[in-house]
């Protein structure tokens, strides 16, 4: 199956401080859409799957997220 890349900016926020972040995610391409940009679902279903790997007093915050193409 192919997949597209998305780069993703974040913040991770606890009691007193911040730390910003990015990752560049690699998400399948769907079989079908029913939203125009496909991207913004996965995106969310990232920061869920990220938020269960933090402490309970930290969230994580999406900054910016863009598709990008050609990343080696």
């Amino acid at each position: 199956m192919s997949t597209f890349k998305t780069y993703i900016s974040y913040v991770i926020q606890k009691e007193s401080q911040h730390v910003h972040g990015f990752e560049i995610a690699d998400f399948p391409l769907p079989k079908y859409s029913f939203y125009l940009d496909n991207s913004s679902q996965q995106v969310v279903m990232w920061a869920e799957e990220k938020q269960k790997a933090l402490s309970a007093n930290e969230k994580i915050i999406i900054i910016n997220f863009f598709n990008v193409s050609n990343v080696k």
